[in-house]
């Protein structure tokens, strides 16, 4: 195994997983004719791209907020019952920082106040398919950090968010890829893989692992230390590298 069994692992919390996980997408919107175009659209899309996800429907903000599913997009209308969309997003937006959140409204009275949740986009009704193929596009096969990664485990397809990513670990012609309490055995080599990262944030610490950059809370001339509790060593090959790499990332 080489150096994975250098050093105790900082994950015995942590089960290999097994399953499939499929990505999710939320729609909320009171009106149930918009939501059907809307759902219909988005799997018109992910079935030209070979994208595997479920599309679910919300009519309320409460309703959406009170299910237990993360989702890696939402797409909302200002109407949402008694909550409307945009107190939805503040509210979605502070359990997780990485949902891509997409308005979807006749109302254009709230364009300004979406700045302030982060929203991703602003598309106006009707729905124009041709605009939310484009929405949809960027956030799909963009460099940005926190995107959408599918690896496969033999028959099994897992997909997460590559700011999920605590670090990647090589085992021999797979590697093993560390999200918060999940470890998830891949197929493709640890090269690979980091060839579908975004360079920016992910940075080599010696031959066998991969470490998230923004999930580093100290370091030292022989170890990397993660938020997780995870302690990685570092090579003296790697760690000049590393050094420069954080500097510029932190910058």
């Amino acid at each position: 195994r080489g150096l994975g069994d250098v050093y105790k692992r900082q994950v015995e919390k942590c089960q290999t997983t097994g399953g499939k996980v499929n990505m999710r997408i939320a729609i909320c919107d009171s009106d149930t004719k918009s939501i059907k175009t809307t759902k219909q659209t988005i799997y018109e899309y992910l079935s030209l791209k070979n994208i595997d996800a479920v599309v679910d429907e919300f009519s309320s903000g409460v309703q959406l907020l009170k299910n237990e599913y993360r989702y890696s997009i939402a797409i909302l209308e200002y109407n949402t019952g008694d909550l409307n969309g945009l107190e939805t997003a503040r509210v979605m937006r502070k359990n997780d920082p990485f949902c891509i959140i997409i308005f979807l409204s006749h109302y254009t009275g709230f364009i300004l106040d979406t700045f302030k949740v982060s929203a991703y986009r602003f598309l106006l009704k009707p729905l124009r398919k041709e605009q939310l193929f484009s929405a949809l596009n960027d956030y799909f096969f963009s460099e940005i950090y926190n995107r959408p990664l599918w690896v496969r485990n033999g028959d099994d397809t897992f997909c997460f968010n590559t700011g999920d990513i605590f670090y990647i670990e090589a085992d021999n012609k797979n590697c093993l890829i560390n999200l918060d309490c999940e470890i998830i055995r891949c197929n493709k080599t640890m090269a690979a893989v980091y060839n579908l990262l975004p360079k920016s944030h992910f940075c080599k610490v010696n031959r066998a692992f991969i470490v998230n950059l923004n999930c580093v809370s100290a370091y030292s001339n022989e170890n990397v230390y993660l938020t997780n509790g995870a302690c990685l060593p570092v090579s003296r090959n790697y760690y000049k590298s590393f050094k420069n790499e954080y500097y510029i990332y932190s910058a």
